[in-house]
């Protein structure tokens, strides 16, 4: 879930037409008045599903002027919202309503409603999108700096729009493409836009839960194995060095002796190699294995086996397993007493940024003043 107080994206859609059925009486489109006429627009719990996990916010800006005109009661218009909230991945509901003649600086087509979410939530307006049935969500959309999407339907056939998507799953396809096309021109802001959201998503409970485990290890006398592949390698060599000199915990790698690694794998398989160390290493209860992966590892896919099978092991002795990793946290995640998993904010990077984040998170817990026993260089000189 990504943080209040970072920069985020949204997806802002209009309620009546594009979450929900529209009522058409005479041909003209009308909000449905009780939860018995609410009815789910096909396609859309799998385009907020697919938005979400491209880091985007689901924000419903809505204009309710029924309420205004007595037409309907806020316990009804609560209950509706109710059904979405129950049903749909959205982050939050935005009604005004009221009606033309009250002159409020929230109805559509001003842009309030999108400029009060983008306060509550931090969203930058110029990377966000609105997608609407009617001119109204156009203009509000263009007022507020977004790229604002048109759906067809047969009421709406001569407005005039920058984008018009015959359905969601269009709307969707325009919304990457105009993603890519700002990543093409700038992306270098954008991905450091990226690095703060994710530092802020970081959940600290499960950095607290990693410290706890760390000083208890230390504690008994445990020693602490780390494991990855490519980037993980990498970084597990450099923690190891760090949890030895600053945190003063007995540490290894098995990807640090690259002649036992290739001949493991050369006569057993790689599926086996880490698995096979811990072994050979008399791996025990008071020991943790602490796993830098991107997915976690995943016997199902074929990717990571060998950490799975290493975790397994793990898991059969008693030791305590720890780990960084992104995506969904994978199999790392399902059976360690403690995972700290990287947020994804954009498919296109999950891999850079958990790579990353494995560094920065590492480096805080050796600094943690309940973990750090010796003081780095240059924070030492004087």
């Amino acid at each position: 879930m990504i943080h209040k107080n970072c920069q985020n994206l949204a997806i802002f859609l209009d309620r009546d037409g594009v979450i929900n059925r529209v009522v058409l009486r005479n041909g003209k489109p009308f909000s449905p008045r009780t939860v018995e006429e609410f009815v789910l627009c096909d396609g859309i719990g799998p385009f907020l599903a697919e938005s979400r996990k491209a880091g985007f916010l689901n924000i419903v800006i809505t204009n309710q002027p029924d309420i205004a005109r007595g037409l309907i009661d806020s316990k009804a218009l609560e209950a509706m919202h109710d059904f979405i909230k129950k049903h749909l991945p959205v982050d939050d509901i935005v009604v005004c309503p009221h009606d033309d003649r009250d002159n409020c600086r929230c109805r559509k087509p001003k842009p309030g409603m999108l400029t009060d979410a983008a306060g509550k939530w931090n969203i930058d307006l110029g990377g966000s999108f609105v997608i609407g049935d009617q001119w109204k969500d156009v203009q509000a959309g263009r007022n507020a700096g977004c790229v604002a999407i048109l759906l067809d339907c047969p009421y709406n056939k001569n407005v005039e729009c920058d984008h018009r998507a015959a359905d969601l799953r269009s709307a969707y396809g325009i919304i990457t493409h105009s993603k890519e096309e700002v990543t093409m021109d700038n992306y270098v802001s954008r991905y450091l836009n990226e690095v703060g959201r994710i530092a802020c998503g970081i959940d600290s409970s499960a950095v607290e839960q990693t410290v706890e485990h760390l000083i208890s290890v230390r504690e008994r006398g445990g020693r602490l194995f780390f494991l990855g592949v490519g980037g993980g390698a990498g970084n597990a060599a450099h923690a190891v060095n760090d949890f030895r000199k600053i945190a003063g915990i007995e540490a290894y790698a098995p990807t640090d002796n690259v002649s036992e690694l290739t001949a493991r794998a050369n006569d057993n398989g790689w599926h086996s190699i880490f698995a096979d160390w811990l072994r050979t290493s008399r791996l025990n209860a008071n020991d943790a294995v602490f796993v830098f992966s991107v997915g976690g590892g995943s016997k199902e896919k074929n990717i990571s086996v060998n950490i799975v099978e290493a975790l397994e092991y793990a898991s059969g002795v008693g030791a305590t397993i720890l780990g960084i990793v992104g995506r969904d946290g994978g199999f790392t995640a399902a059976v360690a007493d403690a995972c700290i998993v990287v947020p994804t904010v954009s498919p296109d990077t999950v891999t850079a940024h958990t790579e990353s984040f494995q560094a920065v998170v590492w480096h805080l817990l050796v600094s943690h003043p309940r973990i750090k026993v010796a003081e780095m260089k240059w924070e030492s000189v004087k």
